[in-house]
């Protein structure tokens, strides 16, 4: 008579032929440990489906996140952002560089003005000597220092004329400054450095956003193994 034993449950198994009795007590103790075995398979079954609900729940909650698309809209967003960033240099550019010739014009205009101003006061304060100069008295004898010739010489100067041309020009210097600043680059500008694009992309860069979906990928690659090892286990064994 001899008996061996499962491989998995160690449950009494008489060899055939060997005339070994199989008891009530063998069946017993066979039926309490498929039993045991049952139950804890049960339990484990249950956590499974339990894990399982709470993971496919999971899963349809980033599948709903549409990260894929999101972020190819971020990327779309930041490529048109970075076109318009270069435009906006670009213009910036071209401003300053107008800007600047402006002021180069608008430097050498005040000069000038700054010169027909003092010429202005010392003709004024000429003036003023001239007519201290009792002219009634004396004209006889500015009539012989020939004045006539050289007013007609100043005359010629046509210093009205000149005048009237630099007055023009200023007022249109000043109506093209007007709209020049009507323009408001600063603020503008100000305006878009307050949307800290460059900050909120880094923000968005560090999320880490392919990184994480890579280690959520395998997560559910690792479960899935587990997932048919268990399977395998559970439909595979030797009871």
């Amino acid at each position: 008579m001899s008996y061996t034993s499962t491989t998995r449950l160690a449950l009494f198994k008489p060899v055939p032929g060997s005339q070994e009795p199989f008891r009530p007590s063998d069946f017993n103790s066979n039926m309490d440990k498929i039993d045991a075995e049952a139950v804890a398979v049960d339990g484990r079954l249950d956590a499974l489906e339990a894990y399982d609900v709470a993971l496919d729940g999971r899963l349809d909650t980033l599948e709903a996140l549409n990260i894929s698309t999101r972020l190819t809209s971020v990327e779309s967003v930041n490529t048109t952002q970075n076109t318009r960033l270069t435009n906006i240099e670009t213009l910036n550019t071209t401003q300053n560089n107008r800007l600047t010739a402006l002021e180069n014009i608008d430097t050498d205009y005040d000069t000038r003005l700054d010169s027909l101003e003092a010429y202005d006061i010392a003709l004024d304060g000429r003036v003023d000597v001239v007519e201290a100069w009792n002219a009634g008295a004396r004209l006889t004898t500015l009539e012989g220092q020939n004045l006539n010739t050289r007013i007609a010489t100043i005359e010629g100067q046509n210093l009205n004329t000149r005048l009237t041309t630099a007055e023009s020009t200023n007022t249109t210097q000043n109506t093209r400054l007007t709209a020049v600043e009507a323009w408001n680059a600063g603020n503008r500008l100000t305006t878009l450095e307050g949307q800290n694009l460059n900050t909120r992309i880094t923000t968005i860069e560090g999320q880490n956003l392919n990184s994480r979906l890579t280690s959520v990928e395998g997560v559910n690659t690792n479960q899935n193994n587990r997932l048919t090892a268990l399977e395998t286990a559970i439909d595979g064994g030797t009871p």
